[in-house]
């Protein structure tokens, strides 16, 4: 088997010794190896900390970027969700709209659900970068899915009128011919989370509509939730996206990592044996391999990158 490397540690002292330019160089080293102790003190530094994340994230987006850098971002989106200031949940923004407009589906594949956790601590004055990423057709659908989730959170702490308003305009973008298809697909799902009477035919209609393999919701999922009558948003699976740094997630995820390597050594192996001329017993895999658009095999009806994708 493949061996995995060491967990990294760190003292309070080593941490605190650190400026915000020697965090992040300590994060780039340890990829996603980094330790909670690591993004907690960068946490701390607050404001200090945004601008070092803005300097490093506003340079060009290229797609093929070490894994140093790509892990930076992903800490970077851990690091604004813990820091409760108007300026991280500007850049928290930014990033979301930078993740689209360079194609980042892995990384946006991370966070999806995890939205409205992030921006739970942010000032109702980030609201509107938010309400602009949803609203913004250039974008690609996935992330303007992603946006409405945290606008909805919000709206259900403030009452229950500012949540059914912000379900109307959830409901307006679904019934949107003009609209994006999957986003429509999306809304759907979210006003099924929140069944209203008013919104019945609206789902009933795109349920119908919604035809072939990978389906978003199809009837039970619409008369089980219309049954239940209660809010039951999807998010609230997701509460905690710093599990990614507990010792146990780290572990796995490196021995993920190293048993997928081994199998594509295999797979390699394999496929070289073939180009010579060999012969081998078909290769099957140890399990289906499920695409993003696939329905999830944990059953909940829901797109594998919208549930256990992200788990």
């Amino acid at each position: 088997m493949t061996a995995t490397l060491p967990l990294p540690s760190y003292t309070d002292e080593q941490l605190a010794g650190l400026d915000p330019a020697g965090l992040l160089a300590l994060m780039r080293t340890d990829c996603d190896r980094v330790p909670r102790a690591v993004v907690d003190a960068c946490a701390r530094r607050g404001n200090a900390m945004v601008a070092a994340l803005q300097d490093s994230l506003d340079r060009p987006w290229e797609e093929d970027v070490g894994e140093g850098d790509w892990c930076l971002r992903l800490h970077a989106v851990m690091i604004l969700g813990l820091i409760g200031t108007e300026e991280a949940g500007h850049l928290l923004g930014r990033l979301m709209r930078r993740m689209a407009e360079s194609g980042d589906f892995d990384l946006q594949d991370w966070f999806s659900g995890y939205w409205p956790a992030l921006f739970a601590n942010k000032p109702a004055s980030v609201l509107p970068v938010v309400r602009d990423l949803f609203a913004d057709r250039k974008l690609d659908w996935y992330v303007r899915a992603n946006a409405v989730e945290p606008i909805v959170a919000a709206a259900c702490r403030i009452g229950a009128d500012a949540l059914d308003d912000e379900l109307a305009r959830v409901a307006g973008i679904a019934a949107d011919e003009s609209e994006d298809w999957e986003l429509r697909l999306s809304c759907g799902n979210l006003l099924i989370d929140f069944p209203r009477d008013g919104h019945r035919a609206l789902v009933d209609s795109l349920e119908k509509r919604n035809v072939g393999f990978g389906k978003s919701f199809d009837v039970e999922d619409i008369e089980r939730a219309f049954a239940a009558g209660k809010d039951e948003p999807c998010w609230l699976r997701f509460d905690n996206p710093w599990k990614f740094y507990s010792p146990q997630a780290i572990a796995e995820r490196q021995e993920r990592w190293a048993q997928e390597d081994a199998r594509r050594t295999d797979e390699e192996f394999l496929d070289d044996d073939l180009a010579d001329g060999g012969v081998s017993e078909t290769y099957v895999r140890e399990w289906p391999k499920i695409g993003r658009n696939d329905p999830c095999p944990c059953g909940s009806g829901r797109k594998y990158k919208r549930c256990c994708m992200l788990a």
